[in-house]
């Protein structure tokens, strides 16, 4: 899978996958993630997220990285913003208040830029990829880490033998595979999901179950 593949989901408009009021499981656990007033916020693959907003209220500084300028376009004139760009280690970089969205390939993203980020919130970020690319993404999320860092990560279950991704299915397995040499993991929800109210899905062939989880990886 390319970045152009999600280049071109933009261009077409082809984003079911965006909420527009944001992922409900951030706010329902904000207060158990002990996240300073003061934290640097990292969000890959961010698309134009609401959940950024919800963010940029609670902490000092909110960093996006998207591949797709059409997100980031909208996202700033959604808010009627018209945000400073200024280019970095061959990104372009767009900032308004305490929120900067860097327009660029996430792999390549500067490790130097911040000095650490207490917090990476990853919503739909982690299952927008296949196997091969999750190795390296998580390897990259690594790279940025440091001794102080909180990784929120939601990932979906379901019977990958009845639909491929996007969203991909990511077992707990995987992740303990990926990061369990680094993170200590804390289930902070689980719920199966009613598959009716994802049509797209079943098209696809999805039918037997839709599981959600949102974890907590905390630094060993």
């Amino acid at each position: 899978m390319e970045l152009s593949y999600w280049q071109s989901r933009w261009r077409k408009g082809n984003i079911g996958f965006h909420m527009d009021q944001g992922y409900p499981g951030l706010k329902r656990h904000w207060s158990t993630l002990n996240i300073p007033e003061s934290a640097a916020v990292l969000v890959p693959l961010c698309g134009k997220s609401a959940d950024m907003d919800w963010l940029a209220q609670r902490v000092g500084t909110v960093i996006g990285v998207e591949t797709a300028e059409e997100a980031i376009s909208q996202f700033f004139s959604e808010r009627k913003l018209n945000p400073d760009k200024t280019t970095y280690s061959g990104f372009d970089v767009y900032s308004s208040g305490n929120i900067e969205l860097w327009l660029g390939d996430f792999f390549k993203f500067p490790e130097n830029r911040h000095s650490g980020y207490d917090l990476i919130y990853d919503k739909a970020s982690l299952v927008a990829l296949p196997e091969e690319m999750r190795v390296r993404y998580a390897k990259k999320i690594l790279s940025l880490s440091t001794g102080n860092t909180r990784y929120l990560l939601h990932h979906f279950l379901y019977d990958s033998a009845e639909m491929s991704g996007p969203p991909f299915m990511v077992s707990a397995k995987e992740i303990d595979e990926l990061f369990s040499h680094k993170f200590s993991t804390t289930v902070l929800e689980e719920q199966d999901l009613d598959i009716s109210k994802f049509p797209k899905f079943e098209l696809r062939g999805l039918n037997r179950y839709l599981r959600e989880r949102l974890l907590l990886l905390t630094p060993k």
